[in-house]
């Protein structure tokens, strides 16, 4: 049996847009937009607290953590906020002035700003499916069933609905005492398999472009 040229041209194209459609689904972390204040020439900052901005105790504590060690390693001191704060409070003040008490002259405050749901659906269709198990003048099945089965799978896209998840992310660099921002970062991460593995991705991103930036020491 041989096929037509226009019928590996199809085989090839629908192999295409199968990976690209699996591919599509994979799950990423990407830092989608970066702003720097282009005024500031302090240097990198000495001591900064991380300040996860989340009803939750428990999250909080842990995206802390997570941001911490990520930015850890070089000159500049970083510490989560709930070894200082025990709770966060609506007084901006309040917070700006136990953070000065301690030594700090940076915050960097994170929260969660967006999670988004894009579906996109595939409708029904019937397509001719060339290739698969084929043995010549013998069957490739040994039953009815089987062969059956396979049959209907490849010639029968029954369409479906596939939804992504987008997870949104600000992370805002605050210099201590003026507490005016100088860095602001977006992150997105798309199909996130879990919440450890996003948070551990974007505090790589951030500990990234913070040192590129020269706002924290470099290891």
């Amino acid at each position: 049996m041989r096929f037509h040229h226009n019928q590996g041209r199809f085989l090839l194209g629908g192999v295409a847009i199968c990976c690209a459609w699996l591919l599509a689904s994979c799950a990423s972390t990407q830092m989608t937009s970066v702003w720097r204040d282009s005024q500031y020439t302090g240097g990198p900052l000495k001591k900064i607290a991380i300040i996860v901005v989340n009803k939750d105790d428990l999250t909080r504590r842990m995206v802390e953590d997570e941001t911490a060690r990520s930015l850890a390693g070089g000159g500049t001191q970083v510490v989560p906020s709930y070894t200082v704060l025990e709770k966060l409070e609506k007084d901006q003040a309040a917070i700006k002035n136990k953070l000065l008490a301690q030594g700090f002259d940076g915050a960097l405050v994170g929260r969660l700003a967006a999670i988004v749901e894009d579906k996109t659906y595939r409708p029904p269709a019937t397509y001719v499916a060339f290739g698969g198990p084929y043995m010549g003048a013998g069957p490739a099945f040994g039953t009815f069933g089987d062969y059956y089965g396979y049959a209907y799978t490849v010639a029968y896209d029954p369409g479906y609905t596939r939804v992504d998840t987008r997870v949104v992310v600000e992370t805002i660099l605050y210099k201590l005492p003026d507490a005016k921002p100088i860095w602001t970062g977006t992150t997105e991460s798309l199909n996130p398999n879990s919440r450890g593995e996003v948070v551990e991705k974007i505090g790589r991103l951030i500990g990234k472009e913070l040192r590129s930036e020269k706002l924290i020491d470099a290891p």
